[in-house]
Parts: structure tokens; sequence; C-alpha cells
């Protein structure tokens, strides 16, 4: 398996590599300022100091919107965190299987760390 050093420093440099390629959409600067429809990808999270809001957590926030892990089929257009609440979680709960496969996807990075450094290669 890869260290948590390698895990960080290949999520880093795919998070780089889609910044680079589709500015538009995405970037890797925290500031929310700077964001304006794009998607901010997080890579600062693969760090065992690194903290990170656990799937479940009630915010400390008007409503007590839960932080909640989502299947595909879940995410649709009216969905908004006003409507994952401490009162909704439970429901919510019962028809999900976000995480039932979580642990299959457990892979070493070797492979993919060497495709992208080919990659980063042969774009330079």
């Amino acid at each position: 398996m890869s260290t948590g050093r390698e895990a960080k420093s290949f999520t880093r440099d795919v998070c780089l590599k889609m910044a680079r390629e589709n500015s538009e959409l995405y970037l890797i600067k925290m500031a929310k300022n700077q964001r304006n429809g794009r998607i901010f990808l997080d890579y600062l999270r693969n760090d065992r100091m690194a903290t990170a809001v656990a799937p479940l957590s009630p915010r400390a926030r008007p409503g007590a919107t839960v932080s909640m892990p989502l299947t595909w089929t879940q995410m649709k257009s009216d969905l908004g965190p006003k409507r994952v609440t401490i009162r909704t979680v439970p429901a919510l709960l019962e028809k999900s299987s976000a995480w039932h496969d979580y642990c299959d996807g457990q892979r070493s990075l070797e492979q993919a760390i060497k495709l992208l450094a080919r990659s980063i290669k042969q774009a330079a």
C-alpha cells in the first residue's frame, strides 16, 4: 500500500493537472473568493494530520445541517444542504447505501503514480 505522503503527493499532482487542463472548471486554491463557480479540488485532506468534517457530523448552524454521504442516484437538482438536517438524516440513512462498498475500492497507487508521471513528462 502507498504511504500517506505518496497519497498526498499523488492527489496534489492529479488535482494540479486537472486545474491546469480545465482552469474554467477546477482550481486548487482554497480561497472562496477565487472559486467563482469552479470546483475546489482539495488534495490537502490527504494528510495524516489534516482535519475534515466527518460524515454524519451536525454543523453548528441554524437548521443543524449534517455532513451526509450520498450515492450518485441520491444526487438530484433539488438537493441542498438545508434538506439534510438532524431531523431528516435518520430517514435518509434508511434509504442509503452510500458507503456499503467503501473498502472495496482500496488499491495501491503505484501504477497510477507511474501513469501520471508519464503523462506529465509527455506534456512537458
